[in-house]
C-alpha cells in the first residue's frame, strides 16, 4: 500500500501555508539550520515591505489585478469567478513566455515559466505575488485572492474604488478612456504584453511609484525610486561587491555606501540594524561549518578554510560593523516572533563575540552554541544526529559551505522591480 499524507483546510489561508510548507519540504538539503530564517525576514520585512525574494517583474504587480478587472465583463455565465481567474492566469503566463520565446535578444529578461510553457507554473504570479498587491492597495482588501474570489459581493471597479494615483496619473488615465478607479487598466493590456512583453507603460510605472511612497513611506524601494544617487549606489554594489575581497555582498556593500545620504531616519536606522545583523550571524555559520566537518573527517585544509574565515570575521567584525558598540540583537527580534531557544542562542552568540577578537580562544564555545541550536531547530533532520547514526547526508557528498551565508536580504528582487519602474518612467511611447 502506498502511503499518501492529506489534510482538511478550514480556509483559503490555512490551505496557502500548507502549500508554502510542502514547497519548502520540496527543497533539497536542509533549510535555515540555526533557525534565524525569522529574524531575517522581519528585518526584511521592515526594510522591503511588501516585496518577496521571489519577485522577478514589476508588470506582475498589475496583472493580478487586470484580471480582476476583467472577470465582471469576460466571465461566462455559468462560470465562477475562481475558474474564470485561473484560466486567465494561465493564459497570461503563456502569452509572457511566448513573447520571450519569440524574442531571443530578450531572453535574458526574468519572468516566470522559462521552464514550462503551459502556464502551469507551481506557484502562480498571483499568490507571490499578493501580500505586495494588498501592501500597495492595487487590490483594496485584507484577505485572501481566493477569499475574494469566492466572498465578492461587489464588482471589481467598487471594490478598487479607492486606488487612484496622483493627480499627473489620474489625468493621464482619464485622457486615455482607462478605468478612473485603477488608472492604469486598460482593456487591452493582454495585447500590450503581446507587444512589449513585462516591460511597464508609463502610468505602471507611475502607479507603482505612488504607491510606494503613499503605503511604504519608510521603505528602501520607495527610497530608490525617488532618489537616483541612491538607485545608482545600488545598481553599482553587485560590481563593487564582486570586486571587494572583503567580507561583503552586495546589499552589505550598498548599506555601506549609502547609508549616511539616507534622509529617513527610519529606514537608515533599520539599514545599519541589517548591515551589522548580517555580519554578526555570519559568525555562529562558520563555527557550524567549523563543527560539522571536523565531526564528518573531512580534510583539515578544508577545516582550516572556516577556521581562516571565522579569524578574519572576528578580527574585522568591530571594524566592519557600522554601530558594533551599539549593536544588540534583541532589536533586530522585534516583530519576527522568534523561538525563545532561538533568542536565547543568538543572545549567547553576541555575549561570547564581546569577549575577545581572537577566533582561537572562543572557537570551541561558538561551534558548541551551533552544534546546540541545530540539533534542536532540526530535530531527526539535524546533520548532527545524522553523523551521529552513521546515516548517509547526500549534501555531504562533497565539501562544500552548508548554511546561510551572508544574508542578501530582498536586494536582487528589488534590483529587478526597481529597474522596471525607472525604465517605464521613462517610456513615452505610452
Amino acid at each position: 500500500m502506498v502511503s499518501r499524507i492529506g489534510w482538511i483546510d478550514l480556509s483559503p489561508l490555512q490551505r496557502n501555508r500548507v502549500k508554502k510548507f510542502m514547497d519548502l519540504m520540496g527543497m533539497g538539503g536542509v533549510q535555515d539550520e540555526l533557525g534565524v530564517g525569522m529574524i531575517r525576514d522581519a528585518m526584511s520585512n521592515r526594510i522591503f515591505p511588501g516585496f518577496s525574494t521571489l519577485y522577478t517583474r514589476a508588470k506582475y504587480f498589475f496583472i493580478t489585478p487586470y484580471i480582476l478587472l476583467d472577470i465582471d465583463t469576460k466571465k461566462k455565465r455559468k462560470q465562477t469567478n475562481t475558474d474564470y481567474f485561473k484560466k486567465a492566469e494561465i493564459e497570461a503566463n503563456k502569452v509572457v513566455i511566448e513573447f520571450y520565446e519569440n524574442n531571443p535578444d530578450r531572453m535574458g529578461e526574468s519572468y516566470f515559466g522559462k521552464d514550462k510553457k503551459n502556464g502551469q507554473l507551481r506557484r502562480q504570479p498571483s499568490e507571490i505575488y499578493w501580500n505586495g498587491i494588498t501592501t500597495l492597495h492595487l487590490v483594496d482588501t485584507n484577505g485572501t485572492l481566493d477569499q475574494l474570489l469566492r466572498d465578492r459581493r461587489s464588482t471589481m471597479e467598487e471594490l478598487l474604488s479607492n486606488n487612484r494615483g496622483d493627480e499627473v496619473t489620474r489625468e493621464q488615465g482619464e485622457r486615455d478612456g482607462r478605468n478612473a478607479a485603477f488608472v492604469s487598466y486598460s482593456k487591452d493590456w493582454l495585447d500590450e504584453i503581446i507587444r512589449n512583453g513585462l516591460t511597464l507603460n508609463a502610468i505602471e510605472a507611475d502607479t507603482l511609484r505612488d504607491r510606494l511612497k503613499q503605503y511604504t513611506p519608510n521603505g528602501l524601494p520607495t527610497a530608490l525610486v525617488f532618489n537616483s544617487k541612491l538607485w545608482d549606489l545600488y545598481k553599482a554594489a553587485v560590481t563593487a561587491s564582486k570586486a571587494d575581497k572583503s567580507m561583503d555582498n552586495p546589499m552589505i556593500h550598498f548599506i555601506k555606501s549609502a547609508y549616511k545620504d539616507i534622509e529617513n531616519e527610519e529606514l537608515r536606522k533599520n539599514l545599519i540594524a541589517a548591515h551589522d545583523m548580517s555580519l554578526f550571524l555570519y559568525g555562529p555559520h562558520i563555527a557550524y561549518n567549523v563543527r560539522l566537518w571536523s565531526r564528518a573527517g573531512a580534510s583539515k585544509d578544508f577545516i582550516n578554510q572556516f577556521r581562516d574565515e571565522g579569524i578574519r570575521w572576528l578580527g574585522s567584525l568591530k571594524q566592519r560593523m557600522i554601530d558594533f558598540d551599539h549593536f544588540n540583537i534583541d532589536d533586530c527580534m522585534v516583530g519576527s516572533n522568534i523561538k525563545p531557544v532561538t533568542k536565547t542562542f543568538l543572545e549567547d552568540v553576541q555575549e561570547v563575540v564581546h569577549k575577545t577578537t581572537d577566533w582561537t580562544v572562543i572557537e570551541d564555545e561558538l561551534c558548541d552554541l551551533a552544534e546546540r541550536q541545530e540539533r534542536w531547530n532540526k530535530k531527526s533532520k539535524s546533520r548532527f544526529v545524522k553523523l551521529d547514526k552513521n546515516q548517509v547526508i547526500d549534501e555531504m557528498g562533497k565539501e562544500q559551505w552548508l548554511s546561510l551565508g551572508l544574508i542578501n536580504y530582498r536586494y536582487a528582487a528589488t534590483l529587478s522591480v526597481v529597474k522596471d519602474i525607472y525604465e517605464g518612467l521613462n517610456n513615452t511611447n505610452e
